[in-house]
């Protein structure tokens, strides 16, 4: 005899059999046949290699084995349950998530599907700046982040790459004179005022270096992006400035000729982690399933960009 060998489900037919003193009540109650249930009652006494019970007038009286197995039975139906109301807490608990403005549209996206799949979970979205999800992050303020990819440094971070090359693309007014140009270089953006995010940023931080990198010595005004995401496109239409996004989120206003991408040398392309804090475990079902939904939209997001 190996416990391996146990059916748990004979076990919890047996403890309704047990609790309800009837085969065909606890038939009912468990959406099985009567001879279903003795099929399992049988085999469970097979195993034990003794009587469990006694049936009279279709009542169940159990023998003296069966009441010390109903016993332990009914110590595995309340772990169970517990288990159960473990993670129902788990989706009722609020799950706030730390979202790097370049990828809003994406995450909503994923969020959306897993709420349909457990329409009871919680979830706070923010959007902040990479820098300062990563600090939320590390002091627990924030389960969840989507974030540029960075080193962590002294930060409690547990970080999972979920897309090496993500593209971004400085837009333009289709009236402003550069984007008529065929090709353009970094030094042609010198003179623009850019919105990129805040200052202090990870995306800041990468296009001053971009422009370093390029030997130029006096980058380009870069904007605070304070604002909403839509109000900045407004603001890039009307050739006040140029914009650097992810190209997912300028998509329809690329095809509806509202903005322009603007044909740079070279793309700007940037990774993406999933993070959350060292002392948390990653191994939760929602945020596996969560990961998971937004790799997709990833995905997804690459193949609509080969149709920009």
């Amino acid at each position: 005899m190996s416990v391996l060998n146990l059916d748990v489900h004979q076990l919890l037919v047996f403890y309704t059999v047990a609790t309800e003193e009837s085969i065909s009540i606890a038939a009912e109650k468990l959406f099985l046949t009567q001879p279903t249930v003795s099929y399992h009652l049988k085999s469970l006494e097979k195993y034990f290699g003794t009587k469990l019970f006694n049936v009279k007038k279709q009542r169940v009286y159990l023998t003296k084995a069966g009441q010390d197995i109903y016993g332990y039975t009914r110590e595995i139906w309340e772990q169970l349950n517990n288990i159960d109301e473990y993670f129902n807490a788990l989706k009722r608990k609020r799950i706030r998530i730390g979202v790097t403005p370049l990828l809003h549209n994406q995450v909503t996206a994923a969020l959306s599907r897993l709420c349909k799949v457990h329409p009871d979970v919680n979830i706070e979205i923010v959007i902040a700046n990479s820098t300062q999800i990563i600090q939320e992050v590390s002091d627990m303020e924030t389960d969840i982040g989507i974030v540029l990819s960075t080193g962590y440094g002294k930060n409690k971070i547990t970080p999972v790459r979920i897309s090496d090359n993500e593209r971004l693309v400085f837009v333009a007014s289709p009236l402003a004179p550069i984007a008529k140009k065929k090709r353009v270089e970094l030094a042609d953006l010198e003179s623009h005022p850019i919105i990129c995010g805040q200052a202090g940023s990870l995306l800041h931080t990468i296009v001053t270096e971009k422009f370093k990198n390029a030997g130029i010595l006096t980058p380009p005004h870069i904007m605070v992006s304070t604002l909403s995401t839509d109000v900045l496109k407004v603001f890039v239409k009307e050739g006040n400035a140029l914009g650097l996004w992810h190209v997912k989120n300028v998509e329809a206003e690329v095809l509806a000729g509202e903005l322009v991408i603007l044909p740079l040398s070279e793309d700007i392309l940037v990774p993406i982690d999933f993070i959350v804090n060292q002392n948390a475990e990653l191994d939760q079902p929602l945020d596996r399933e969560l990961m998971e939904y937004i790799k997709q939209e990833l995905f997804r997001t690459s193949e609509l960009c080969s149709c920009i």
